[in-house]
């Protein structure tokens, strides 16, 4: 009898069956993100490229803007190497900085705008940033953050600065702007006239450019700053034309994800525009009106989180709809369970969808997708195959000794959207890049999962302690445990994830705390002191769902917390 010989995934790559050799012989560019739109849409520019509450922006639209975006920020003083913080929801403003930035060499730090004073001023102060751009509805909480940092200019821009005319009257008339601006403060409008006479030369492209700093939790829980490239987005966007049935010149995508995730702006934005598709932007998503939004816009495509399609699912408002326009409706940011998943094709095939839900896998360290499952290149409870310019592998969990396809290990990734690095933070950068004697740099994810024969992956479980919620935002246990363990009272703490009782999908924080010995505290005085903590503290979504008392954490014999034992030992009552 004799034994086979085991395959293995990074040189057998078996998912390159399902691409054309044109899509695998492709290579990336020698553009910066900017310059990739304009050549793509050169012969284009009357198309529309945004659309936001009904007005519309041509692509040649869009590159005047951009450009004159560039301009102020060189009024502004902004040079190449400047890094600026950004605390927004997504809007066309956004998207022309976005570009104006990446074309002049100055990069985005993209910062949550619903954290707290604290949170904003550590991202600000983390990149040493001097000009920043907030929303006016959060500029009380960045004036009182940058006063405190080398911020010297603060552009303020309104969800009103893009709406047609009558709109934002309407909306300046309900949601009056009550700020009292410091004198460092420029709006907008007036923030576009300061670069009248300056110059709209892009510097020359330069692949170790980071376009971005997103802030992640990475492998480890800890925050940090991923910077993208270009090339990293570019690399997304280059792989997506691989699927020349699904995505096609003059297709809608509507955008609901925000603009401080790499999902956002590398599948939301670049992608949808190298295509060539018109963005519908939804700044700031009602998941309730998320039905009414797909009939009145009716796109091809959209970018979401599991919740999302779940929500369609369930919409009574699209019982007997024609959903037949639907193309490619893709679920990330987290795996889909396998009952969840039957319920959102039975829906789509009953409404003359031509495909299932897509699916993919990823993270933030390498622009957000690395499989797909997209048309009819699908199988249930996986999270696609390989994108087309990417390998995916098993490897022995903390080594650089790849298992064979079947095995389960930790999944690596190796492809030209890997970020460049996480943002001062060298030894962690080390930790999760690492060359192997391939030659290649393999990020390694911190999640198992194993590919089968055929190049599907299957992911198991994350190492990683992240916690996911319903809605795709990912919560810190750091963030909490920070905070509660600053109280007198309390000993040890740790969070885990618990199951999101109102949602089918999605986690919540849950806090165990052991109380140091000789505390006199009484635990719901406690428990009342935390919440407060954690609300002046912490964005809304980040509150924990409840708090629980026990005499002493769980160890692995290792001495290490057990999480997992923690997990399982929350009961329904607990909260």
């Amino acid at each position: 009898m004799t034994t086979q010989n085991p395959v293995y995934a990074s040189q057998a790559k078996p998912w390159l069956k399902y691409y054309d050799q044109k899509f695998i012989d492709q290579t990336l560019p020698a553009l910066s993100a900017f310059e990739y739109v304009c050549q793509r849409s050169k012969n284009h520019l009357n198309d529309t490229a945004l659309e936001y509450y009904g007005r519309k922006f041509t692509y040649a639209d869009l590159i005047v803007n951009v450009k004159k975006t560039a301009a102020a920020l060189r009024g502004a003083g902004v040079k190449k190497g400047d890094i600026i913080t950004v605390v927004s929801i997504m809007t066309p403003e956004i998207i022309a900085l976005f570009y104006a930035a990446d074309m002049m060499g100055a990069t985005l730090n993209l910062v949550d705008p619903r954290y707290s004073v604290e949170g904003i001023r550590e991202y600000i102060e983390e990149v040493d940033s001097h000009l920043l751009v907030c929303l006016n509805v959060v500029y009380e909480r960045c004036r009182q953050a940058a006063k405190r940092t080398n911020v010297e200019k603060v552009i303020v821009l309104s969800p009103a600065d893009s709406l047609p005319p009558v709109m934002a009257v309407g909306y300046k008339l309900t949601t009056p702007d009550k700020n009292k601006y410091a004198s460092n403060v420029i709006r907008w409008k007036q923030f576009i006239k300061g670069g009248e006479g300056q110059s709209t030369a892009a510097e020359p492209y330069d692949p170790d450019h980071a376009c971005v700093v997103v802030h992640t939790g990475g492998t480890t829980g800890s925050p940090k700053g991923v910077m993208l490239t270009d090339d990293c987005f570019n690399g997304i966007a280059l792989q997506f034309q691989a699927y020349p049935k699904l995505f096609h010149r003059g297709q809608k995508l509507m955008n609901i994800m925000p603009p401080f995730i790499a999902y956002g702006y590398a599948c939301g934005v670049h992608l949808p525009l190298v295509l060539g598709f018109t963005v519908i932007i939804i700044p700031n998503l009602d998941p309730a009106k998320l039905g009414s939004l797909v009939l009145k816009y009716k796109p091809e495509h959209m970018f979401g989180v599991p919740a999302h399609y779940q929500q369609l699912a369930a919409d009574p408002k699209l019982r007997d709809k024609d959903l037949s326009f639907i193309l490619n409706y893709a679920a990330g940011g987290d795996s889909l369970s396998r009952g969840a998943e039957q319920t959102v094709n039975d829906f789509l095939a009953a409404h003359g969808a031509r495909y299932p839900i897509a699916k993919g896998y990823g993270m933030t360290e390498v622009s957000s997708a690395a499989t797909v499952a997209a048309g009819l290149d699908n199988k249930p409870g996986s999270v696609g195959i390989p994108m087309v310019n990417t390998i995916i592998a098993a490897f022995e969990p903390g080594t650089d000794r790849e298992l064979p396809i079947g095995e389960r290990g930790e999944l690596c990734i190796s492809g030209p959207t890997t970020m460049k690095g996480y943002y001062n933070k060298a030894d962690e950068t080390a930790m999760i890049l690492r060359r192997h004697p391939d030659g290649r740099i393999w990020v390694h994810t911190g999640d198992m999962g194993y590919l089968d024969e055929d190049g599907f992956v299957f992911l198991d479980s994350r190492i990683k302690r992240m916690i996911i919620r319903h809605d795709g935002f990912k919560v810190f246990p750091s963030m909490i445990e920070n905070v509660v363990s600053r109280h007198p009272a309390v000993h040890q703490c740790s969070v885990v994830g618990c199951t999101d009782k109102d949602h089918v999908q999605g986690r919540l924080p849950f806090v165990y705390i052991v109380l140091k010995a000789d505390t006199t505290a009484k635990k719901k005085q406690v428990i009342r002191e935390l919440e407060r903590m954690c609300a002046e503290e912490l964005p809304e979504y980040v509150q924990p769902v409840a708090y629980k008392f026990i005499s002493s954490m769980p160890m692995t014999p290792v001495g290490k917390v057990d999480y997992r034992q923690l997990e399982a030992d929350i009961s329904p009552r607990d909260y």
